[in-house]
C-alpha cells in the first residue's frame, strides 16, 4: 500500500483556460474567461482534493483516492516508485504548464450556448513529460461558495505560513549579526588592553 498524504503541502495556482478544440462555444477565444485559481491539497490521509474557480460563474472539483492516483500513475505510465509519482504530480501542478479545458454542449434544438459543462485540468512537468489529466466536476451553491471559501482560507493560511517564516529567518538573521557584533567590539576592546 502506498504511503499517505499526511505531509502533503498545499498548492496553489492558476490554471490557463481555454474551449476545448472540438468545443462547438460560440465564445471559442480563451480571452472571454477570468482567471482561473485551483487549490490542490489533502482532503484527508488517504485521498487528495483539487478545487478550480473563477470566483464568479464557474467552480470545479476533483477527489482522488490513493487507489485512484495509482491506477492514474499506470494509465499515463510515469514509472518509478510511488513516492516519485508523488513528487510528479507535485512539480507538474507547480509548473506554469496548468490548464484547464473546458467543454459546451449545446442542445440539439437550440442554437444557445449554455455556457462550460464539463472540465479537465491538465499539468505536465515540462515540454515533453507525461500529462496528468483531472475531470472535473462543476459545482453548484452551496458546495460552489464552500470550495471558494476553502480556497481563499487556505491561501490565507499559506501567506501567513510564508510571511511568519520570512519574519522568523530576519529576526534570526538580525540575532546573528548583533552578536557577531558583540563578539566582535569585546574582541576589539581586550585587543586594547
Amino acid at each position: 500500500m502506498a504511503s499517505g498524504f499526511e505531509e502533503f503541502e498545499p498548492i496553489f495556482g492558476k490554471a490557463n483556460a481555454e474551449w476545448e478544440s472540438n468545443s462547438t462555444s460560440s465564445s471559442s477565444s480563451s480571452s472571454c474567461f477570468l482567471p482561473f485559481l485551483f487549490h490542490f491539497h489533502a482532503l484527508d490521509t488517504y485521498s487528495l482534493r483539487i478545487h478550480v474557480t473563477d470566483f464568479h460563474s464557474y467552480t470545479w472539483e476533483a477527489k482522488r483516492s490513493i487507489e485512484q492516483l495509482q491506477d492514474m500513475r499506470d494509465g499515463i505510465g510515469v514509472g518509478g516508485s510511488w513516492v516519485e509519482f508523488v513528487d510528479y504530480l507535485i512539480e507538474s501542478f507547480k509548473s506554469d504548464n496548468v490548464k484547464l479545458v473546458l467543454r459546451t454542449a449545446k442542445s440539439q434544438s437550440s442554437t444557445s450556448d449554455h455556457g462550460a459543462t464539463s472540465a479537465k485540468l491538465i499539468a505536465h512537468k515540462s515540454k515533453g513529460m507525461p500529462r496528468i489529466s483531472i475531470s472535473l466536476e462543476k459545482l453548484m451553491e452551496p458546495s460552489a461558495s464552500d470550495a471558494m471559501a476553502n480556497l481563499s482560507f487556505g491561501l490565507f493560511k499559506a501567506f501567513r505560513s510564508k510571511n511568519n517564516s520570512a519574519v522568523k529567518e530576519e529576526q534570526e538573521q538580525s540575532n546573528y549579526l548583533r552578536r557577531a557584533s558583540d563578539t566582535e567590539q569585546i574582541f576589539m576592546a581586550m585587543h586594547r588592553l
